[in-house]
């Protein structure tokens, strides 16, 4: 199917602020996550630019950003556009990452009380903050952050290099999730819940609830989106 090429004013007027480049990826995130940038749409520069009040150089460095997040991707001679992951690829992602987050939840484990489960509770307790709040596009980046800081305070050094690269698969696969199924309550006690089993330290428990959290949370984002 043909996607028009994005045509996007983005709320919110021309950017003030002095972190020009930070405001404009913000901007297009939140863009993201409330479908006024679509999956598949092309990027126009120029309209962007002049829609955002910014000049092409800086919309450049934004998106360039979020080309390395996986937000966006750049098609050679075919210009930016917005990700667009197939049923395939989403669940490629969610197999890569049950193993590996397995992996770091049953390090966690380990020691439920020492200041890697504190750096993983706090990120649970910014992420239900955002929640709370009822700013979609912060829940999103909490979201994440909980999710990364699994992986970062297990202290492995293999899978703090390998997140960068699987990270990115990540953030569009929730990116899919938090524009599909808008459900804070769910998500809320989802993530109370995956925290709770590690802290818990049942490893079979733990398996079973990082397979379930991956899964079910990509099989339901195929389903909406079928």
């Amino acid at each position: 199917m043909h996607v028009p090429d994005a045509a996007v004013t983005l709320s919110g007027g021309a950017v003030v602020s002095s972190t020009r480049r930070e405001e404009v990826s913000t901007r297009i995130r939140r863009a993201l996550l409330t479908g006024e940038l679509r999956p598949g749409q092309r990027i126009k520069e120029v309209h962007l630019a002049e829609a955002l009040g910014v000049s092409r150089p800086t919309l450049r460095e934004s998106l360039q950003q979020l080309v390395h997040e996986g937000a966006l991707v750049q098609v050679p001679y075919k210009g930016i556009h917005v990700a667009q992951p197939t049923a395939e690829e989403l669940r490629d992602v969610a197999e890569v990452r049950m193993p590996l987050e397995t992996m770091a939840a049953l390090r966690l484990s380990r020691d439920p009380d020492g200041s890697a489960m504190d750096g993983v509770r706090e990120a649970l307790r910014e992420h239900l903050a955002a929640i709370e709040s009822g700013d979609d596009l912060q829940a999103h980046i909490t979201h994440i952050a909980l999710h990364k800081a699994i992986w970062d305070q297990a202290a492995s050094p293999t899978l703090r290099k390998i997140w960068p690269l699987v990270g990115s698969q990540v953030h569009i696969a929730l990116t899919v999730d938090q524009a599909v199924r808008h459900d804070p309550e769910r998500d809320a006690a989802l993530h109370r819940q995956l925290i709770r089993v590690i802290e818990e330290g049942d490893e079979a428990a733990i398996v079973a609830e990082v397979e379930d959290h991956i899964r079910h949370s990509v099989d339901e984002v195929l389903r909406r989106l079928s």
